[in-house]
């Protein structure tokens, strides 16, 4: 026979009769999130390139980016992105995965940080800015309805530039570029949302021309060649939640 304490007796009780405690496993959420960017280029060349053997006008473009559609497409999106990354054309930024209690908030963060120096009356010091992924995510169960998340998400994607720079005391510090998307949304459990519209594009001017020939007034133009790119970055984030049961 196996006797117990008043006091060990009395919390057993107390812990059965809580509410909160008996269904805390029940009030758990895991989020699972996919940041994903997608890149295309289109290229433009103009003018003659006279060490091609045959005279070409090139233009190229990458298929834009597809449309996103229901929650049943997921299997196709993910074959998709599976293509796009092993071309080269998509990159997985984080697939981070978090479980929080629900109503309250669970924060991700992904990448790095960039010294930023200063000068003051003690000396020279360097701050620190971060860069990379960012998640910020408040899932609250709604007890009316059966399955039902609603889903609070911020993600912010930021990274150095380094096509824009200034220099302080000797040392290059690159611009900030950055990405971020909020929204409120609902979902059942074990659904995904897919989110996107995040673009970003940046321009490379090259010009390359035949040694003097290229410099000659007027007719110089028809021993030039002149070549653009854009690259286009799009991002696009898949949230997927579930219940803990």
């Amino acid at each position: 026979m196996t006797t117990r304490s008043l006091p060990a007796l009395a919390l057993l009780a107390a812990l059965c009769a809580c509410p909160a405690l008996a269904t805390a496993k029940a009030d758990l959420v895991a989020v699972n999130v996919d940041v994903v960017e997608i890149s295309g280029s289109t290229q433009k060349t103009i003018g003659f390139d006279w060490q091609l053997s045959s005279i070409e006008f090139d233009e190229k473009t990458i298929p834009g980016i597809f449309q996103v559609g229901e929650f049943e497409r997921k299997t196709g999106l993910v074959t998709y992105l599976k293509l796009l990354e092993t071309e080269g054309r998509a990159q997985v930024l984080s697939n981070p995965r978090v479980v929080v209690k629900s109503g309250e908030q669970g924060t991700i963060m992904v990448g790095g940080e960039v010294p930023i120096p200063y000068t003051n009356s003690q000396g020279v010091g360097a701050d620190f800015k971060k860069f990379g992924v960012q998640l910020e995510v408040v899932p609250t169960i709604i007890p009316e309805e059966k399955n039902a998340i609603r889903v609070g998400l911020h993600v912010l994607v930021s990274n150095p530039d380094y096509s824009q720079t200034v220099t302080v005391s000797n040392t290059t510090i690159p611009s900030m570029v950055t990405r971020d998307m909020v929204t409120d949304v609902m979902l059942n459990s074990g659904e995904t949302l897919v989110l996107g519209g995040l673009k970003q594009s940046s321009r490379n001017f090259n010009q390359s021309s035949v040694p003097f020939l290229g410099k000659i007034p007027i007719i110089g133009y028809l021993f030039k060649t002149s070549d653009t790119t854009e690259v286009q970055r799009s991002l696009f984030i898949f949230v997927t939640v579930e219940i803990v049961k």
